[in-house]
């Protein structure tokens, strides 16, 4: 007997912390198998059977491979760990194989998504299962039926008053995604509610700038800037969005700054990790939005998918209002890559 809620034994956010703890899950799709989140990667591999490797079409292309699949496989039985690491990590030192790679199936897709969610590098290991009746099993149509749900719908857990400095009247709302594992604030400052086309920014939590105040980013800049325009202007919705790095989590953010400092620019760097160039989901956002009952917004940005992601999800953006750029000798590479790789305003 359980006294825990709606208690699932085998729901996606315990496979999620496994995962992220470094330890193997078992997965069933008509045949059973260990899955092992690649980075955690030992000495020591699975001896049982064929070992495959599941990786993202990117970083597949980003080491040569002609292939338009958006994840792929490829056999790594015998291989030694320092090789198999070259294949999912282009900080390895080794130089990766060459192997063949095969269009991953719809199930290995998925979980490669799950390791995302993870905040994982995506590359999983994937052995045979060795028979473990007492370990909980992930299957397949449980997989499908989570990432089917998870639509962005926010459900809020709490809220407070929280005084800013900027803005001291303001107040704090949490919301927890559908996913069990992420989740996301909001900040009304002022009375936002008392208008019918609030100022609206959102914003990606961004560890280094907004708390460290890293100069590599104008991250911290456009936040501070953003509560000051809003606290001047009566009020306005600030959404700290759980998307850091563009979505693709702290630790890998820095391991993307370890590609930066080897030349590489930040879109290429999240490709080389086998990322997409920008992993974020703004569904969510108009998600919190409608929860506060928003539909028309001017909207604080200098990012022009943000207005095409938020109008595709039924929220009128009636202004965008451009937040002023710091440039300095450590950000220049990286604002100069937003403009003209992702289309930023500036």
């Amino acid at each position: 007997m359980t006294f825990l809620k709606n208690y699932d034994p085998v729901s996606l956010p315990r496979f999620v912390d496994e995962l992220r703890r470094g330890m193997p899950i078992r997965f069933t799709d008509g045949d059973a198998f260990r899955l092992f989140p690649a980075e955690h990667m030992g000495d020591t591999l699975p001896a049982a059977g064929e070992l495959r490797l599941l990786i993202t079409g990117a970083r597949a292309r980003s080491m040569g491979h002609d292939t338009t699949d958006d994840a792929v496989r490829m056999d790594v039985t015998g291989l030694e760990p320092a090789y198999i690491r070259a294949l999912f990590d282009p900080l390895a030192d080794s130089t990766p194989p060459a192997l063949p790679v095969q269009a991953a199936s719809p199930a290995e897709r998925l979980l490669l998504a799950l390791a995302k969610l993870a905040s994982l590098m995506p590359a999983l290991l994937m052995a045979p299962d060795a028979g473990a009746p007492d370990m909980p099993a992930l299957s397949y149509e449980t997989l499908q039926s989570y990432f089917s749900r998870m639509d962005g719908a926010a459900v809020e857990t709490a809220r407070a008053r929280l005084p800013i400095a900027g803005a001291e009247d303001t107040r704090i709302i949490s919301y927890r995604m559908k996913d069990g594992v992420s989740t996301h604030l909001a900040l009304l400052i002022g009375s936002p509610e008392t208008s019918e086309n609030p100022m609206v920014r959102l914003h990606s939590s961004c560890v280094t700038g907004d708390i460290l105040e890293s100069l590599r980013c104008d991250c911290g800049s456009q936040l501070r800037d953003a509560v000051s325009v809003m606290a001047s202007q009566g009020g306005g919705i600030l959404l700290y969005l759980h998307q850091e790095g563009r979505g693709i989590g702290l630790t890998n953010k820095l391991r993307a700054y370890a590609l930066q400092e080897r030349g590489f620019d930040t879109y290429t760097a999240n490709l080389m990790l086998g990322f997409d160039e920008d992993e974020r989901d703004f569904t969510l956002a108009a998600s919190i939005l409608k929860k506060l009952g928003v539909s028309r917004i001017r909207l604080l940005t200098n990012n022009p998918r943000k207005i095409e992601a938020l109008t595709s999800c039924g929220i009128e953006v009636s202004e965008r209002i451009p937040l002023a750029i710091r440039p300095g000798a450590h950000n220049q590479a990286y604002l100069d890559a937003k403009a003209n790789k992702s289309g930023h305003l500036f």
